[in-house]
């Protein structure tokens, strides 16, 4: 397995952002993943694990350390009547364009949404009221010894944006995904039901990470955000979406700190109108694994 030296993470994060990794490799199978971490051991090196980059913020100074990334690399599929067994690093757009054509519904709702497997299911990715964590029937993991667990979907205390796998040293290898048979027409018009939605109402096309903050209940933080009239503001080239305020987007140039600084701002002026204080749901690349 390549170990990549001194890899820019802006080339591995949606937000087209991020400083130099020490080191950072793509493990094709579990092995390769097992060898990576004893990599990182014999070599006393930080471990951050990485899905597609599509909801992290990479520090404009890198990561000191092992970036071990999922996407691409853990992507094997295999289905089982109404099942299927994804791979960590199998990409959504793929997975969703599969389970179309085999007439398997239950996770249409995830049309659009770029990023791996194993990252939807570790912050129970959803849209449209639906999550993906309602679908989890098990995930194979691999815990901090090394060792491989088999987790059930009801263990793992999935809610909005929410697992048990965010507060564990764990990584996902394989998810397994209960589905329903559907008639395949009705399938596709529902994906490009979603498809026109987002199209509509999302910055795509422009570099950025996906919702900035979590929904506070019975809200919505892109309304609030417009509302604290901080749609189309910029610190340097970070811009509040001037389509969806909880997005920021990368006008070409900007930096973490840019990012940082302008979501601190926004959430002053939401916490200032309306007393909210808005949690992010990005997450940025600070902490690691031991």
């Amino acid at each position: 397995m390549r170990y990549l030296r001194n890899q820019p993470l802006r080339k591995h994060t949606a937000f087209r952002i991020g400083g130099p990794a020490d080191y950072l490799c793509v493990p094709k199978n579990v092995g390769e993943l097992q060898e990576a971490l004893r990599f990182a051991r014999e070599r006393r090196l930080r471990v951050a694990v990485l899905g597609a980059g599509t909801n992290t913020l990479a520090l404009d100074q890198g990561f000191r350390g092992l970036v071990i990334k999922l996407a691409g690399g853990i992507d094997g599929i295999e289905l089982n009547g109404n099942r299927v067994m994804v791979g960590s690093g199998v990409f959504l757009p793929r997975l969703v364009g599969l389970l179309a054509r085999k007439g398997l519904s239950g996770l249409e709702f995830l049309t659009g949404i770029p990023g791996s497997v194993g990252g939807a299911v570790v912050m129970n990715a959803g849209a449209w009221g639906r999550t993906i964590g309602e679908r989890v029937e098990k995930v194979r993991i691999l815990d901090n010894k090394g060792k491989l667990r088999v987790i059930k979907g009801v263990d793992l205390g999935f809610s909005y944006r929410r697992s048990r796998l965010q507060k564990r040293d764990w990584i996902v290898v394989e998810v397994t995904l209960k589905l329903r048979r559907r008639k395949k027409r009705l399938i596709k018009e529902k994906l490009q039901e979603h498809l026109a939605k987002r199209k509509a109402t999302q910055p795509l096309g422009i570099p950025n990470s996906g919702s900035i903050f979590r929904n506070p209940k019975a809200n919505f933080a892109g309304k609030l955000i417009e509302e604290a009239g901080c749609k189309g503001i910029r610190i340097g080239d970070a811009q509040v979406s001037i389509k969806h305020g909880n997005f920021i987007v990368n006008l070409g140039d900007a930096k973490a700190r840019d990012v940082i600084k302008l979501m601190t701002r926004v959430q002053k002026a939401v916490r200032d109108k309306f007393k909210i204080r808005l949690e992010p749901e990005i997450k940025i690349m600070i902490k690691s694994k031991p």
